[in-house]
C-alpha cells in the first residue's frame, strides 16, 4: 500500500475555451513588426527607465520598457531598502500607490491614455472598451548585490492613428518626475499590415 494517497481525478479541461480578450494583451499567436526604438526615458543616481522597441501588432502595438536599479556605493541598509521598493514597484501591488511607476502615451490626434485599468471601476472585462486602452503586463525580473533590473509590456489597443507618440513616466518613488519623450512610430498602419500570424489556423 502507498504512503501517498492516488491522485484525484484530473477535471475535464474545455478544448473550446475561448481565446483571451483582444484588448487585454497583445496576440500570441502573431509575429510583430519591431521598430527600432532605445531611448532613455528617465534616469536617476540609482533607477532608470527606457524604451527598448516597439512591436506593432495588426490591430495594436506594443511598448518595451525596461526599468534598471543600481546601487553606486550606498550602504548596504540603504541598498536592501531600495531593493525592497524597487521590487514592491515591480507590478501593480505597491503599497504606496502614489510613489507608483505610471506610463502614458498621447497619440497622433491628442488623444490621452494611460494604464490605469478600465475594469478596475468594477466595469466587465469581456466588454469590449470604448476608446483606447493601454495594459501594463510585467515581464519579470530580478538581480543581485548590485543591480536589479524588470521588464513591462504596454499593449496600446486599438492600433493608434498615424503619427508620433508622446511616453509619459512618472515614478515619484525613485525620485522620477512627469517625464516625457516623443518617439516616431512611423506609418504603423503600413507595419501592422505586415504582423503575420505563427499558424494560418
Amino acid at each position: 500500500m502507498s504512503f501517498f494517497p492516488p491522485d484525484p481525478p484530473m477535471p475535464e479541461q474545455d478544448d473550446d475555451e475561448p481565446p483571451q480578450p483582444r484588448w487585454w494583451q497583445a496576440p500570441e499567436n502573431e509575429l510583430p513588426v519591431l521598430i527600432p526604438a532605445s531611448e532613455v526615458l528617465a534616469v536617476t543616481d540609482h533607477a532608470a527607465v527606457a524604451l527598448v522597441a516597439v512591436a506593432v501588432y495588426s490591430d495594436g502595438i506594443e511598448l518595451r520598457i525596461q526599468r534598471r536599479l543600481r546601487r553606486n556605493g550606498i550602504a548596504i541598509e540603504d541598498w536592501n531598502e531600495l531593493t525592497g521598493a524597487f521590487v514592491e514597484h515591480m507590478g501593480f501591488g505597491s503599497a504606496n500607490p502614489a510613489g507608483r511607476f505610471r506610463v502614458g502615451v498621447v497619440l497622433a490626434d491628442g488623444t490621452k491614455v494611460t494604464d490605469a485599468s478600465p475594469f478596475f471601476g468594477g466595469g466587465d472585462p469581456m466588454a469590449e472598451p470604448e476608446g483606447f486602452t493601454l495594459s501594463r503586463r510585467e515581464q519579470g525580473g530580478g538581480g543581485g548585490p548590485h543591480a536589479y533590473s524588470s521588464a513591462d509590456h504596454l499593449w496600446l489597443w486599438p492600433l493608434p492613428p498615424d503619427g508620433p507618440i508622446e511616453v509619459v513616466v512618472q515614478w515619484p518613488a525613485f525620485g522620477i518626475g512627469e517625464t516625457r519623450l516623443t518617439i516616431d512610430a512611423g506609418p504603423v498602419s503600413e507595419s501592422s499590415a505586415r504582423a503575420r500570424p505563427f499558424w494560418a489556423d
